[in-house]
């Protein structure tokens, strides 16, 4: 069975944080019309994120790009040294370093060729950089993880994800006079904002030995990932660079967000109807589903159409309210936090249900 031992999970949000709220009607309240505000204060299902900028010291109607305070590539390194060190591992042991980055400090290089260097890992270390796949990579990296095993690579994998978001919509924000819904890219743009949060994260994967030490364990024959392949489904959510009326370049989001929805709802509900059925006894014992936590009304809707219970996913709301989007850093969060609130003791299954701009995945994991 190719089942893969997780011996470690971490998760580092930026270090400024806020409430929604406070947001709304404090640094951006000119910029946005009454309807904007009520829908951000009373739809999105969440109270605070964390962000790589210290908005105190924004001016928000100064268009000057702004560098973020917090560096992705140090909370890279930050949260990889705090796993090798209570997993007891030197840089020697880890063989495959993989990253998935939404919005990297370069355009090149990588962010592993900075890390490797930092951490201090072996010459001939493995290295996987996935860039732009979005909120649903996890299970990528987990099924990359499994086949450096089976080619025959010893010691163990190291997977960082990191959802960095801000400076794309923060820069977008500040070039708009007035948000209003009746400007749909505006009006998401600004909802992107709110929702996301600046963290990192990290897991120590190893090839399954029976170990005291995991914490979960994955069968990745579990695993069931679908991809939008309609001929013009790319089109529903993308990032454009364009400049701007400032002669500068511009990140410029397109979201068409009732299909974005109604896709990802139709591909999920496929992967868990393929658990269901390729793994009844399993599927049943599942006692806490994960999803994605995207914003309270995308939630519902995929949770009704995967015919999962509002108990059964409680945790995807609490954290959603506690810490916002934190895109493919969630499927890590929600694992961990499953385990660490005792909602899944040793023993027990939990299922992770990710959706993205890409497609789709979901799988089974066991607490060790």
């Amino acid at each position: 069975m190719p089942v893969i031992d997780i011996s470690n999970i971490e998760v580092n949000f930026s270090d400024y944080y806020y409430s929604v709220e406070e947001l709304v009607d404090g640094l951006f309240s000119d910029k946005l019309d009454e309807d904007v505000k009520k829908f951000a204060k009373k739809e999105l299902g969440i109270e605070r994120i964390f962000k790589a900028y210290d908005l105190s010291k924004v001016k928000i109607k100064d268009p000057q790009y702004l560098v973020p305070d917090v560096r992705l590539n140090d909370m890279y390194v930050k949260i990889a040294e705090k796993i090798l060190r209570s997993s007891k591992r030197k840089p020697d042991d880890i063989s495959l370093l993989i990253t998935i980055n939404d919005n990297q400090q370069y355009l090149d290089p990588s962010p592993t060729v900075e890390i490797t260097a930092r951490l201090g890992l072996n010459k001939d270390v493995r290295t996987q950089n996935f860039q732009g796949m979005a909120c649903s990579s996890f299970s990528e990296a987990l099924r990359n993880a499994s086949g450096h095993f089976a080619l025959g690579y010893k010691g163990d994998v190291l997977i960082l994800i990191g959802t960095y978001y801000t400076s794309w919509f923060l820069d977008r924000i500040k070039q708009i006079d007035r948000v209003s819904i009746k400007n749909r890219n505006d009006f998401n743009n600004f909802i992107y904002f709110l929702i996301f949060s600046d963290a990192v994260s990290g897991a120590l994967v190893s090839q399954s030995e029976g170990s005291n030490k995991c914490i979960a364990q994955i069968d990745i024959k579990t695993i069931s990932s679908r991809k939008d392949t309609n001929m013009n489904g790319y089109k529903k959510a993308t990032i454009n660079l364009s400049p701007n009326s400032y002669h500068r370049i511009a990140f410029d989001m397109v979201v068409n967000t009732k299909i974005l929805r109604e896709t990802a709802a139709d591909l999920s509900a496929q992967n868990v109807c393929y658990i269901k059925q390729k793994f009844p006894k399993d599927f049943n014992k599942v006692k806490f589903w994960g999803l994605h936590p995207a914003g309270k009304m995308f939630v519902d809707y995929v949770r009704e159409r995967c015919h999962i219970t509002k108990n059964h996913s409680k945790l995807t709301y609490e954290l959603m309210r506690e810490t916002g989007n934190t895109g493919a850093v969630s499927s890590m969060q929600l694992m961990r936090e499953s385990i660490e609130r005792k909602i899944l003791c040793k023993g027990d299954l939990g299922g992770i249900v990710d959706y993205g701009w890409d497609g789709a995945d979901a799988f089974l994991y066991k607490v060790h």
